[in-house]
């Protein structure tokens, strides 16, 4: 790394079309009255990529050290795991063997430091084509998939279920199955408009407020995303967003006898929920008539008038359950959190687990039908790896077309098992089958990234002879196979 002057390594600031202020108070993460450690830190990277910090004027080594932080950002942590490798001079083999803890605490989800947690290849990212050089041995090919808003399409069908019984009955489920990414109508890039902020950005506030996280964390998340947000516009711009989701209340048994015996007049909806005005109005005479009791007024919460109302409430019945399993391999959470020993508390984690658990659910199905379906077909190939909603086989070459229609029968069988246990008996062809499954000789995100990085500069084909893999979608792979699995119909 290139040496600086103390003077220059320093000379880090602020770039704002409206104001200039010092770097401690207008960078730091969670707001203008906290501190900045250090500008190199990881909060700070997407700051340094589109140009918000960067080196004073005439700064070039400044400069040059923020572009080395920004490179090395993956790397420095990623070689700690990849330092003892088991590698053969004579073949030009190796294995990093991944230390997966395959059921993690509370969602089950897969713990992995290394794989499960590696970049994809960004040009500017040293080691970020670190999965790429999982390559599949002569004869054989990687063949997976991604499974498209796995989270997004358990949450909106547990809201379907709960409200009418029908795919797509609620906005969100209709959201959920109709919206394109290509033309801007998906949730993600519903929100990224709505709020003035990226996709991606907009992609972690959503599932942020799916999984129960409240108005204060989108205000916070907003001004990270936004520098340029006033905290009285992230207020505004968050409370926007909750607004289309709002909350109505039903009385506890106290509040009932509230009502009744100190005549107090109150409206009901058709469901025996009552207003938040109206659970101000019983607080308010209550408070006058007993001057320093606590009445528990308020037995349980349910929202309504919003576009994800019937999803938020069917997460919080299950989660507030007597016993919470997942609705449909009806696994239990974690006796330490079950309500009756934690009553109320923990219960952004408990809504969480919801939908994640349910996510492993899915996993689960998908490899018992996979493996039953390679061993009744003579598939040749092996589970390889589940990266959350992504799978891969390892597959013999001349079996590899028939695997990718066994992955997409497999989407076909596991998302129907899904609609069948929530009282559903259809399923829309939109969700039915992978968008794509990819067929490919090593490990990348796309099958068209030549995984180019400084580490890698010239590409895995020019470097590794390894060409762009397939992506099919169903009807290339139908006619591929002919729609049949047997292999003497295939070519």
């Amino acid at each position: 790394m290139e040496e600086l002057s103390q003077s220059e390594a320093v000379e880090c600031s602020v770039e704002d079309e409206s104001e200039k202020k010092d770097t401690k108070r207008k960078n730091a993460k969670d707001g203008n009255a906290n501190n900045v450690g250090s500008p190199f830190a990881k909060d700070f990277l997407s700051k340094m990529e589109d140009g918000t910090l960067q080196a004073g004027l005439g700064g070039t080594d400044a400069t040059r050290a923020l572009e080395i932080n920004k490179m090395i950002s993956f790397w420095r942590n990623a070689h700690k795991r990849v330092r003892h490798v088991e590698f053969d001079e004579e073949t030009q083999c190796g294995a990093i063997l991944p230390q997966v803890i395959t059921a993690g605490t509370v969602t089950r989800r897969a713990v992995e430091p290394t794989w499960l947690t590696a970049s994809n290849a960004r040009r500017d990212r040293v080691g970020s084509e670190l999965k790429a050089m999982v390559q599949a041995p002569p004869g054989y090919h990687l063949v997976g998939a991604d499974v498209d808003s796995q989270e997004l399409w358990i949450a909106a069908i547990l809201g379907d279920a709960n409200f009418a019984g029908m795919h797509g009955c609620t906005a969100f489920g209709w959201m959920t199955l109709q919206g394109k990414k290509s033309q801007g109508t998906d949730l993600h890039s519903r929100t990224a408009a709505a709020v003035g902020i990226s996709r991606e950005q907009a992609k972690i506030f959503n599932y942020g407020r799916i999984y129960g996280a409240g108005q204060p964390f989108a205000e916070r998340l907003l001004m990270q995303f936004n520098h340029r947000l006033t905290p009285s516009e992230g207020a505004s711009k968050a409370k926007q967003m909750y607004a289309i989701t709002k909350g109505v209340r039903r009385l506890s048994e106290e509040g009932e006898w509230l009502v009744k015996e100190l005549n107090i007049p109150i409206e009901r909806d058709d469901d025996d929920t009552v207003s938040l005005e109206d659970v101000k109005k019983i607080k308010k005479v209550a408070g006058k008539n007993s001057r320093h009791w606590q009445w528990d007024i308020i037995a349980q919460r349910v929202w309504a008038g919003g576009t994800e109302s019937q999803m938020f409430n069917k997460l919080e019945s299950i989660a507030h359950s007597t016993t919470p399993c997942t609705p449909v391999l009806g696994c239990r959470i974690s006796r330490a959190l079950e309500p009756s020993v934690v009553q109320n508390e923990f219960i952004t984690s408990r809504i969480n687990w919801v939908v994640q658990s349910s996510a492993v659910d899915y996993l689960h199905l998908m490899l018992v039908s996979m493996k039953w379906l390679f061993e009744e077909y003579d598939i040749d190939g092996r589970f390889c790896i589940s990266i959350h909603d992504e799978v891969r086989y390892l597959v013999r070459s001349e079996d590899r077309y028939r695997a990718a229609l066994a992955l997409q029968i497999t989407n076909l069988l596991t998302r129907s098992m899904f609609a069948y246990k929530l009282g559903m008996n259809d399923l829309p062809q939109s969700v039915a089958f992978f968008s794509t499954v990819d067929i490919d000789k090593c490990l990348r995100k796309e099958v068209t990234m030549d995984c180019a990085t400084p580490s890698n500069p010239t590409g895995i084909e020019k470097r590794f002879g390894i060409a762009q893999g397939e992506a099919l979608d169903i009807y290339q792979t139908i006619k591929i196979t002919k729609g049949s699995l047997n292999k003497e119909k295939n070519i």
